[in-house]
C-alpha cells in the first residue's frame, strides 16, 4: 500500500512469536507442548497465562527483535500489532508493559491491539501466524519463522532492500 508523497512506510510487528519468546516460556510450564494438538494447545495456555503473574511481562525477547526493531524505525513508522487473549484479561496490560520495558519513549502509544489484524492499513506486518486477520492483510504480511524469513537477521536484510529500492 502506498503512503503518501514522503511519508515513511507503515510497519506492524506482531508480539508473541515475533518480539516475545512466548513458546520458550509456556513449554517451561508444559514441557509436553510439541506433543498436544492445536485445541489442547489452547485450552492449556489459556490456563497457564492466566495462572502465572505477570507471564507476558516477563516474556523474553526473541533473540535480534529488539535491535532490529529499533534500526527499522530509522526508516519506517512502527507499530505494535498483536492480539491479546480474550481469556486473561491481564494480557491486554502486561503487552503494554513489555514494550515500555524494552522500547523508549519513541515507541510510546504504538501498541494495537486488536483480533483482526487485516483491519489495519499499512504497508507491512511481520508476524508468525496467519490467525487473527494476519493472513489476509492487505499489505505484505512477512511470515516470521518460516523458510523465507527465518530470524531477525533475514527480515531486517529484507526490509533494508526495500527501503534502498524505494529511494
Amino acid at each position: 500500500m502506498e503512503n503518501q508523497k514522503n511519508e515513511r512506510k507503515i510497519l506492524y510487528i506482531d508480539m508473541d512469536g515475533v518480539l516475545a519468546d512466548f513458546e520458550s516460556s509456556i513449554k517451561r510450564y508444559l514441557p509436553e507442548w510439541d506433543n498436544l494438538s492445536d485445541e489442547e494447545k489452547g485450552d492449556r495456555t489459556d490456563d497457564i497465562c492466566g495462572s502465572v503473574p505477570n507471564f507476558f511481562l516477563e516474556l523474553e525477547p526473541i533473540h535480534g527483535a529488539l535491535d532490529a526493531v529499533k534500526n527499522l524505525a530509522e526508516f519506517f513508522d512502527v507499530y505494535f500489532l498483536s492480539a491479546a487473549m480474550w481469556n486473561v484479561p491481564e494480557s491486554y496490560t502486561e503487552k503494554r508493559l513489555w514494550i515500555e520495558k524494552h522500547f523508549d519513549s519513541s515507541f510510546r502509544k504504538k501498541l494495537i491491539l486488536t483480533h483482526r489484524k487485516n483491519l489495519n492499513i499499512g504497508d507491512y506486518l511481520i508476524d508468525d501466524r496467519t490467525s487473527h486477520g494476519a493472513g489476509d492483510f492487505m499489505g505484505e504480511h512477512i511470515h516470521f519463522g518460516t523458510q523465507k524469513f527465518p530470524n531477525w537477521t533475514v527480515v531486517e536484510e529484507y526490509l533494508s532492500k526495500v527501503v534502498m529500492n524505494n529511494q
